[in-house]
């Protein structure tokens, strides 16, 4: 337990405790580590896909070979040819290109039980807009 020490000051004796700096020390550093936007983007990815760093994220309650079939069959539906596709049971990796060049990667990851996780990146940078046409695509078919 910390206790508070005496200080002084101009108006007389003053109460201290050195709570208050370790508070914000421990707030500083949970914001600037990243924990806090890790943290933002997990309560984001429960209400829907987010995108961070370049990245489209999201959760669907379906298994990886539902997900991955549907996929294929969004990037069909959007005429982008499919460069790789390797799939199992528990991940699955499509890379794609958009005819101007852009590159596509798309990953399936098995959670746990039917539940999967989808990250969609389009270009090297990341092109949002690309990125959730395709994601809008891919849950068209899952419907």
């Amino acid at each position: 337990m910390i206790t508070p020490t005496r200080r002084f000051n101009a108006y007389g004796m003053v109460w201290c405790s050195r709570v208050p700096s370790l508070v914000l020390c421990v707030v500083l550093a949970f914001f600037c580590s990243g924990c806090f936007w890790m943290a933002v983007g997990a309560a984001g990815g429960v209400a829907g896909a987010v995108y961070v760093m370049g990245k489209l994220k999201d959760e669907v309650n379906y298994d990886v070979s539902t997900v991955h079939k549907a996929t294929v069959a969004a990037l069909a539906e959007l005429e982008l040819k499919v460069l790789e596709d390797k799939s199992d049971k528990v991940t699955a990796h499509v890379e794609s290109e958009f005819s101007d060049g852009e590159h596509v990667w798309i990953n399936l990851e098995s959670l746990w039980g039917s539940r999967t996780s989808l990250t969609i990146r389009v270009g090297v940078t990341g092109n949002e807009v690309r990125a959730r046409k395709i994601h809008d695509a891919i849950k068209r078919h899952l419907s």
